[in-house]
């Protein structure tokens, strides 16, 4: 049976070849978007998640680090610094900026996420510094090394807005989220450099506690005495940073993934079913000798199978042959290749191969292998 499988397949190899890179392609596709959403997914909350605190507290509404909407007084950081569980508290300021390199066209600018933070707590701070110096002083702005490499900022630039302006004196690494990267200042800088009121307007505090195995049931707890007041861990924290920007993007993700999945089947389908008919008469002659339509179905199901294994692999090797050089020509083209995934696309494409395998079934079905021998 496999014989006959795949003798019928590669008599026509050009039909073969169009079969098998229409479902690589299909597969290439499915794998590069699921390990781009991987690679998004991991970025936009890797400098939440890794920041060293056991409570994010902000304002009731904050629903995420990067679309804050959290202003706290800084008066709310000395209570909870009274707090007996309470190790350390570090006020944060964070706000999205449109900055520009001094010397660069105006509408050449880019976004950054501003953190000023305590350099003396250090916590919320640069999570690893790969170039320059740390902490910034006065006027000056560590930028994420992602910056660097998608806008050209280099340590001793001066990045404008308006009058002001703050000089890179710093690359650090952790606090890439895609589509913008952290920039970290003092707190006086941000003040400044914002026109805060210096005692008012933190975003969020960072706590952390004598014992931080009680910071769900402190959360809880004070989260009960304090309605105008939200707390987080850094883990639940990170995944509402994920939810609010990944959720915008899930939808679109689903629709490519699906156009993607009916591309490979259209394919193989179609080429199935082409093959199916122009060996008709040979379906006949093994229905005369007694096959069964069932003998006859199982040909067809490997050769769609043998058809979708080669596409599998051909698709799954490019994928993790390209996804590296697409990262280092396109900053923004993070991916994260995992198995896991690798192995669900090998099951899509098995039900593409079974969905493939039943469209040329009521072809067969219908051949009379008596009016093979006629004429």
């Amino acid at each position: 049976m496999l014989l006959v499988a795949r003798k019928n397949l590669f008599t026509e190899r050009t039909r073969l070849a169009i079969s098998v890179g229409g479902i690589a392609l299909s597969v290439f596709l499915i794998g590069i978007l699921l390990s781009l959403f991987r690679g998004w997914d991991e970025k936009v909350g890797e400098y939440v998640e890794r920041v060293p605190a056991d409570l994010w507290v902000a304002s009731v509404g904050a629903t995420d680090f990067i679309n804050a909407g959290s202003v706290l007084p800084e008066s709310a950081g000395t209570l909870l610094g009274l707090l007996p569980e309470v190790d350390t508290v570090s006020p944060l300021i964070v706000r999205p900026l449109a900055l520009t390199k001094a010397g660069d066209n105006p509408d050449n600018d880019f976004e950054i996420q501003l953190v000023g933070y305590d350099p003396a707590i250090g916590l919320g701070g640069p999570l690893e510094i790969v170039e320059g110096k740390s902490p910034p002083g006065p006027g000056e702005v560590v930028v994420d090394v992602q910056t660097s490499n998608r806008h050209g900022v280099e340590i001793g630039d001066r990045l404008v807005r308006g009058a002001q302006s703050l000089t890179v004196v710093g690359k650090s690494s952790g606090g890439d989220f895609v589509f913008t990267q952290t920039g970290f200042v003092t707190l006086e800088t941000a003040v400044d450099f914002l026109r805060l009121e210096p005692e008012t307007q933190r975003t969020f505090f960072l706590l952390t506690l004598q014992d931080p195995t009680e910071r769900e049931a402190l959360a809880k707890r004070l989260g009960a005495s304090a309605p105008d007041v939200v707390f987080f861990t850094g883990e639940e924290f990170a995944d509402k940073t994920r939810d609010r920007i990944m959720g915008n993007i899930l939808p679109i993700l689903l629709v490519v993934l699906i156009v993607a999945f009916i591309v490979g089947l259209t394919v193989a389908g179609l080429m199935i079913y082409t093959a199916t008919v122009e060996k008709s008469r040979e379906y006949g002659i093994l229905k005369a000798e007694g096959f069964t339509n069932g003998f006859l179905y199982r040909v067809v199901f490997e050769q769609s199978l043998v058809t979708s294994v080669l596409g599998f692999l051909l698709g799954a090797g490019a994928t993790i042959l390209v996804a590296p050089f697409a990262q280092d020509l396109v900053p923004q083209f993070v991916v994260f290749v995992r198995w896991q995934d690798l192995l669900g696309i090998s099951g899509a494409t098995l039900l593409m191969a079974l969905i493939a395998a039943f469209i040329p079934i009521r072809r067969l079905a219908q051949i009379d292998p008596v009016m093979v021998f006629k004429g």
